[in-house]
């Protein structure tokens, strides 16, 4: 969910930057309900990270059972998936029109804001975060009363979970609630004691000019109210705060750093020995000369006797 919310995110800031035209209909009508799904996504990932650190942590479940595994996936896949999937179906029921464009933020979701749109809505990730805090503060307490029998569990039951990865799961999931829950109840309080709750007439005044796309420049956007403007901007930077405070715990951790290692070495390897190649062709050869050890001068007598050999008998020819 942190994926498909920054990325998105990260591409609506390059294509809005300058310009705040509506020129990616079909893309503003995917993001923004992405975006809407992801809210409530993040709220239930956090919830599913905790209750399995809170299973763990009360020695309910070190060492699973292949059936224990599947019903327990099935059950977050279900949850993870499924109530965002449910939120992004139940907006069109409070989406006054597709979407607005804002600039540099670019497209967003918007929402009647009424009754309904709380329940649907607003209400669901504070439920959820609440819920998956209570279960936090079980778990560190559970840890602190039992850290020793639990590191001799994790010892006896030799599971890839290590005392070390625990905590970092567990600092990574109070960290993001640290988080989410307080912008989360800043967005729901001061959107509730400062803007007006709409009656919910029904479905067709609702909807009424649904196609509506509502382009906001940027002095439009400093008329709004500030309540209006701090809301979004919450919004805007929450999933960038959380998906550095994951790549904190996880992308710079010792298995992390091991696969970054052997990755760059892999992709290295070719121009090493490329390179090896390269130099062993510029070095120049090398050739032996033979040792040379120089003679003493020849002495008189040598030098008479090679004189009378190399004299030719001219006798001998005729």
């Amino acid at each position: 969910w942190l994926l498909l919310t920054c990325v998105p995110q990260a591409i609506n800031s390059i294509i809005f930057l300058r310009d705040t035209a509506d020129v990616a209909p079909v893309w503003c009508d995917i993001t923004t309900k992405l975006r809407i799904g992801a809210d409530v996504g993040l709220a239930v990932a956090s919830l599913c990270i905790t209750l399995q650190l809170w299973s763990i942590a009360a020695a309910r479940q070190v060492l699973v059972t292949s059936n224990d595994r599947r019903h327990r996936d099935r059950l977050f896949l279900m949850s993870g998936l499924g109530l965002p999937v449910l939120t992004m179906v139940l907006h069109v029921v409070v989406q006054g029109h597709r979407y607005d464009v804002l600039p540099v933020v670019g497209c967003t979701p918007t929402v009647y804001y009424s009754g309904a749109s709380l329940a649907i809505i607003n209400l669901p990730p504070v439920i959820l975060l609440s819920v998956s805090a209570i279960y936090a503060g079980i778990t560190i307490r559970l840890f602190v009363a039992r850290r020793y029998q639990f590191s001799r569990l994790l010892e006896s039951s030799k599971s890839a979970l290590t005392t070390p990865r625990f905590l970092r799961l567990v600092g990574l999931a109070v960290l993001q609630i640290t988080f989410m829950l307080p912008m989360t109840l800043t967005i729901f309080i001061t959107s509730l004691l400062d803007i007006p709750l709409n009656p919910y007439i029904s479905w067709a005044d609702v909807h009424y000019g649904f196609n509506t796309v509502l382009v906001v420049t940027r002095d439009e956007l400093y008329s709004f109210k500030p309540t209006v403007r701090r809301n979004k901007e919450l919004a805007l930077w929450l999933p960038a705060i959380l998906a550095i405070l994951f790549f904190a715990f996880f992308g710079l951790g010792e298995e992390s750093l091991a696969v970054y290692r052997h990755w760059a070495v892999k992709i290295s390897s070719p121009f090493q020995h490329q390179r090896a190649s390269f130099d062993h062709e510029m070095r120049a050869p090398v050739i032996s000369v033979p040792s040379y050890s120089a003679r003493e001068p020849y002495s008189c007598t040598e030098l008479t006797s090679f004189s009378n050999h190399s004299k030719i008998d001219m006798s001998d020819l005729s």
